[in-house]
């Protein structure tokens, strides 16, 4: 019989608190390197380890855990909050977030993805992707927040421009590495996708390889946009996107899709699927995992965009989902 055990870790940047499923969270351990490794030290081979996916905080810990030889989960933070609420969770501490995890890891560790530490240039191009999406938001907030935009900044007119510019650089440096990086080729292939910019791209090469996705399904899952059944009985209500995926990807295929919308082979398709009633959202969300369909087909394949995948028949087959 094995000794391994299912184990929750709430983790933040100075400590984390580990429970096994079903028994009391045990003391906290600092998050270094040293701390880590006195910890694993009394641990059964091959146990089963969950964390949630918050910022930076996990990763030292994750790669330690699976350098070591257990099975390492980072699990999405909405599934573990949904998942304490469905079982009657009545507070919150990290104890209990700890023993959450720890449960959801013994009864859901058969549909979780192991984690798989990332290459030093998936490392490289995640950084530049957090740094920009963080630049992205900030500039929201401020736009937000004082009634301002890009075109008329008003009195942030030096703040906007010093935030451009630094984005600029990081683009410049996404473009470089999609362009010189392991990925070259399939980056300069994924550029001959109508809607796909080099921001675009960087991103849809950071997310298809740095997991092995079984095929295009998977693929559609791990972006968020596939369809989530809404069916009871002999019932057969609108379905809605799972956003189970990647949040940032998702944005930026939705983004590629209204770039799509001002090319002269997508418009057909946006009228298509208008005529049929679909309100804008919904279609922007069809020709978003179209896209990603395209761009999993140039990936695997080795060649090109082909036009013929743009054909309305094609892109209108795929059921509508509504405003999300």
């Amino acid at each position: 019989m094995s000794d391994s055990l299912d184990i929750g870790v709430d983790v933040d940047s100075k400590e984390f608190v580990p429970a096994v499923a079903d028994r009391k969270a045990g003391d906290r351990v600092a998050n270094t390197r040293a701390g880590i490794a006195k910890w694993l030290k009394t641990l059964p081979q091959r146990c089963r380890i969950g964390m949630e996916a918050t910022g930076r905080y996990y990763e030292l810990l994750a790669r330690m855990a699976g350098q070591a030889g257990h099975v390492v989960y980072v699990i999405d933070p909405r599934l573990i909050k949904n998942y304490a609420r469905a079982t009657g969770s009545r507070g919150k501490t990290d104890a209990m977030d700890a023993q959450a995890i720890a449960r959801y890891v013994k009864k859901e560790s058969d549909r979780l993805r192991e984690y798989v530490p990332r290459t030093d240039e998936q490392q490289q191009m995640h950084d530049l992707l957090r740094k920009r999406r963080a630049l992205v938001e900030t500039r929201a907030r401020l736009e937000q927040s004082f009634g301002v935009s890009k075109s008329d900044p008003g009195e942030l007119s030096d703040l906007f421009c010093a935030l451009a510019g630094t984005l600029s650089e990081l683009e410049s440096e996404l473009q470089r590495l999609g362009r010189d990086g392991e990925h070259g080729a399939l980056y300069k292939r994924l550029l001959t996708i109508p809607g796909i910019g080099p921001a675009v791209a960087s991103h849809l090469i950071y997310y298809m390889t740095r997991w092995p996705l079984a095929n295009a399904n998977a693929w559609i899952a791990c972006t968020g946009l596939d369809p989530r059944p809404n069916e009871s009985g002999g019932r057969t209500g609108r379905r809605r996107l799972s956003k189970q995926g990647a949040p940032m990807l998702r944005q930026m295929l939705y983004m590629a899709a209204m770039g799509l919308k001002r090319c002269r082979r997508g418009q057909p398709l946006y009228d298509e699927l208008a005529k049929r009633g679909h309100p804008s959202t919904a279609v922007f969300n069809i020709l978003a995992r179209k896209l990603a369909r395209i761009a999993w087909g140039v990936f695997k394949s080795g060649r090109d965009f082909d036009p013929a995948m743009l054909k309305v028949g094609q892109a209108c087959s795929q059921q509508a989902l509504p405003r999300t």
